[in-house]
Parts: structure tokens; sequence; C-alpha cells
């Protein structure tokens, strides 16, 4: 018995959306998604570069360069750098870690004085943006890598925090874990040094709570928007006046540091370095290192900058993908119904505007209205209807066609052979 082709549409549809679904429900897509939202701000605006704007807020970002400097240089160097913020009056400074940090006697000698400054917080990477090899690809949104281990194996006792910002090169949108981690040997909990810097900066207890409202993070006057899976999204959107006062310089051949301050736009010259300083007086800060061991340091202080942007200004992104199994249900019908009724040809067409109307779409609500869209789902039923359909309709109209002829053919040899069966008529 041949199934007939609207049963075969439909058999091929629910196919369709079993795959779709599949891909939604394991995230298999998700590294295709930040292409998505970065080619649909650039199709709508040219560049997601475009759309930022100038603004300013308490974070300073203080690039350390050296070549070929060592670990104890670098905390050496560090030590240097936060007593002059200190006496400068910054409220934080965050001092990342060293993934492969190697512990001398030296080296905690300096860190214990670093520490004692009490305006540092120490940040080491999370599993998931850690530059040490994996053996499989960890995302933010898997609970099971919000662990990190304590810079310096515990055997000092400093406050610290997870650097937990998830950056792609090639995409506007940066995650992060505002809290949520667990330090690997004790299982205490650890907050992302956003969180921490911040609870410093309004005057909050480091071992201090912080309640939820409205699934925001209210860390005194200020708020971090969380979404249902514990993850706070924020795209670029900031560039400051300036991200550095000053810079910091090893001079290996003669071990010592040199200090170059900013450039001042308003006097066009060089600002002093007793203005660059103090131009660090009630910020966040964070130090950068630039050395050899760079890539140990993604420019995090440049994520952090919309990240704080973010926070000063009220503008998280709003998650909405609960649309999702329901676009990708009437998208399958919808799809179904147009390309059983309508030419192969507009079918195609359909499934390709489809398409590209979805990035659009999502590039326009990302960066006009902070709402996260993710298109990549929501094309891939457009994508396979627009691929499978036509060819199941294809097959059938051949298969309908053949057996028409077949059946034609048929009819043409009964008659045929009814016609030589019958005797001839013997006209009188």
């Amino acid at each position: 018995m041949k199934t007939p082709l609207v049963l075969r549409y439909f058999l091929w549809s629910m196919l369709i959306f079993a795959v779709s679904m599949f891909c939604l429900s394991f995230r298999m897509l998700d590294s295709l998604r930040y292409k998505a939202l970065a080619d649909g701000a650039s199709i709508r605006y040219g560049s997601y570069w475009k759309t930022m704007k100038e603004s300013e807020f308490p974070y300073r970002i203080l690039p350390v360069y050296g070549s070929q400097m060592s670990q104890e240089q670098y905390f050496e160097v560090v030590k240097d750098v936060v007593h002059r913020l200190k006496v400068a009056d910054a409220k934080v400074v965050i001092v990342p870690v060293p993934d492969l940090i190697l512990l001398s006697p030296r080296a905690n000698k300096t860190i214990q004085e670093i520490a004692a400054d009490s305006i540092v917080v120490f940040a080491v990477h999370a599993a998931f943006n850690s530059p040490m090899p994996r053996e499989r690809d960890i995302r933010i949104e898997d609970k099971y890598s919000w662990w990190a281990n304590h810079p310096f194996f515990n055997h000092l006792k400093v406050p610290w925090g997870v650097m937990s910002a998830a950056i792609r090169e090639d995409s506007p949108l940066i995650r992060f874990v505002p809290v949520g981690f667990r330090e690997n040997a004790t299982g205490e909990p650890v907050s992302d040094v956003a969180t921490i810097a911040l609870k410093r900066y309004v005057g909050i207890p480091d071992d201090e709570g912080l309640p939820v409202s409205r699934s925001r993070l209210l860390v005194g006057p200020l708020g971090i928007q969380v979404g249902q899976d514990g993850v706070s999204s924020v795209r670029l959107a900031y560039n400051m006046k300036r991200q550095s006062e000053i810079w910091v310089s090893l001079n290996i051949a003669t071990d010592s540091l040199e200090y170059y301050p900013g450039w001042d736009a308003s006097r066009q010259t060089t600002m002093t370095p007793e203005q660059a300083w103090l131009n660090h007086k009630g910020s966040i800060v964070m130090i950068e290192c630039d050395g050899d061991w760079r890539y140990q340091f993604v420019h995090y202080g440049w994520a952090y900058t919309q990240i704080f942007g973010s926070v000063f200004n009220g503008s998280f992104l709003t998650v909405h993908n609960e649309w999702n199994v329901l676009l990708i249900t009437t998208l399958v019908v919808l799809l179904s119904v147009f390309s059983y009724t309508f030419r192969n040809s507009l079918t195609v067409f359909v499934s390709f505007a489809l398409s590209v109307a979805a990035v659009v779409i999502s590039g326009w609500l990302f960066v006009s209205h902070n709402v996260l869209f993710e298109p990549i789902y929501v094309m891939v039923p457009i994508v396979l209807c627009g691929l499978i359909l036509p060819l199941v309709k294809i097959s059938g109209e051949k298969r309908i066609a053949d057996e028409t002829i077949k059946s034609l053919e048929e009819e043409n040899r009964r008659l045929l052979d009814l016609q030589r069966s019958t005797p001839p008529q013997v006209l009188p």
C-alpha cells in the first residue's frame, strides 16, 4: 500500500520537529548562537561597535607590561601598584593570579604584604574560560563546572573570587556567574570578583549574603540581573573616555618600574603622575598583565568594563527564549502547509527569508532593547523545512506521476486487448 503525500508530509514534519527539539534540549548549536547575534547586529547596524556609547563610571584598568616577567616579579609590581592605589584612595583592586603559579617563599611574603593592604581581591579563572587545555568544551551553563581552585591552594588566607566572564571573540555577548561557585577543596561558596568588588564598593562585608528580588541580586543600591540558570548576560555597550589613567612597565635590565600617565584630552597634554593616581579615587581597579604569559590573562579588563557598566547603568540583558518551543511548533506546521500548497521554489525562498528575518530581529532586539533571543534554534526547523519538504513533495509528485503513467499504460493495454478480442462486425 502506497503512503499518501499528505501522510508523508506529516511524518517528515514530525521528524523535523523532533530533530529541532533535540537540538534545543541538548543545546547542540550553542557555539553558533554567538555568531548569529553578531551577524544580526552587523546586518542591521553595520557593526555592533557603532552602537556602543561613551560613559563614565567608577572603574579603571591598570595595565602592567613586562617582557619575560617572572611570577615573583609580577607580585612585586602588584605590591607597589596596590600601595599607590591605596594612597590614592581607590576602593577595590582586582589582582588576577596566574593559573600555573609556583609559590616560592619570596612570593608568599609578597602576597601576604599585598593582602595586608585590605583593598585587594585576588582573581582566578573559571573552569570554562581557563587557558589551560581541557578534554572537553565546558560551557558556562554547565553547573558542574561552577567550581574553582583557591589561588594559593588554601595555604594563604586571602580575599579572592572568580573571573567567570565567558567571552567569545566573534560575539558581542558576555555572560558571567555572580554567585554560585564552590571552592574545589573545601566546598566553600565563592562569588565572581565583580560581586565582591561591588560589595566592597558599597561597604558590605565579604561574608555577608546578598538578597535576591525579582531575579535581581541586590548589592546595596545596585543590582545584578540574574537569569533562571544563575547566569547574568551583558553586551558590549560601553566605551570609556579613558580606560586607563596610568600604565606600568617593568624594565628587566634595571629591575625598576616605570609609570606612564595617560592622555588628558581636555588639556591636550599628558597628565601628571600625581593627577593620574588621583583619578583612581573611589574607583574599582583591575590590574591587567600583558607580559610574556599574557595568554593567562585574556584581557578581562575590557570584559569587566562592560559588566560594571551594566551594573552602574542598569542595562543587563533580559533573556527571552521561553517562546522557542512554540515558535518551532508553529513554524513546522505553517511551513508544512505552505510547502504542500505552493510551489517548491516559493517554499525555498520563504525559508531563506524567514532565516534572515530571525537573525535580523534577534540583532535588533539585542542592540536596541537589551533582549537576548537566540535565533539559531528557531532557524533549525526553517532550514530543515526549506530543504527537506520540497524533496518530499518532488518525490511524492514523481510517485503519483509514475502511478498515473502506469495506470494509463495498463488502461491502454486493456483497451488494446479488448479490441483484439472483439470479432470484427460484418456489415449487411
